[in-house]
């Protein structure tokens, strides 16, 4: 998902409030929880999109499905989106945030793809690696794809380490066809 500009600065206003309210936790858990049900309900998205639902309706329907489940400030926050009319932005506004949150704590987001589930052992390595390539704590995210064939590809930050079998293949195969000690017949 691409996350806006738009999505950016609301979800900076609501963790500047929430580390002034010492609620940084608190409202991560809510946003994780709000991204969740966003994500399982193609109605409440197709809802929130819907020029024709008023935006009192909305926020209704909102509160009444986190009422009691979010925090207080999580709550006034979904308020002021509706009433800003930026509710079709919400999900985007929680993945914000969520990146957001693991700067302020110092966290990394790695992505590690390979072509099998890798074990305990194998992930304790990579994230040892990924810790010394960043600098900081990493959350690792795993993602298979069969197409590597074998070995991993790891993406810290903005770089890319390309480890997988499939990248040292097309790698030999470019220099074959570049061999200029054989000659052509």
């Amino acid at each position: 998902m691409v996350v806006t500009k738009l999505a950016r600065v609301y979800a900076k206003a609501l963790i500047d409030l929430a580390k002034e309210q010492n609620s940084v936790d608190a409202v991560k858990t809510d946003m994780d929880l709000i991204s969740s049900t966003l994500g399982a309900s193609r109605e409440l998205r197709v809802m929130l999109k819907s020029p024709i639902v008023r935006a009192d309706k909305k926020k209704a329907i909102l509160l009444e499905i986190f009422q009691g489940k979010i925090s207080d400030l999580s709550g006034r926050f979904l308020g002021i989106v509706v009433g800003h009319g930026r509710e079709s932005s919400l999900a985007e506004m929680c993945e914000a945030y969520q990146v957001m949150f693991l700067e302020f704590k110092g966290i990394e987001k790695v992505t590690v793809t390979t072509a099998y589930q890798l074990s305990e052992k194998e992930l304790a390595e990579v994230i040892k690696k990924a810790e010394g390539l960043s600098g900081k704590k990493v959350q690792l995210e795993e993602k298979i794809d069969e197409s590597i064939i074998g070995g991993m590809i790891l993406r810290v930050k903005d770089q890319r380490f390309n480890g997988s079998i499939a990248h040292q293949l097309k790698s030999l195969k470019r220099e074959f066809r570049a061999n200029h000690y054989i000659k052509e017949f």
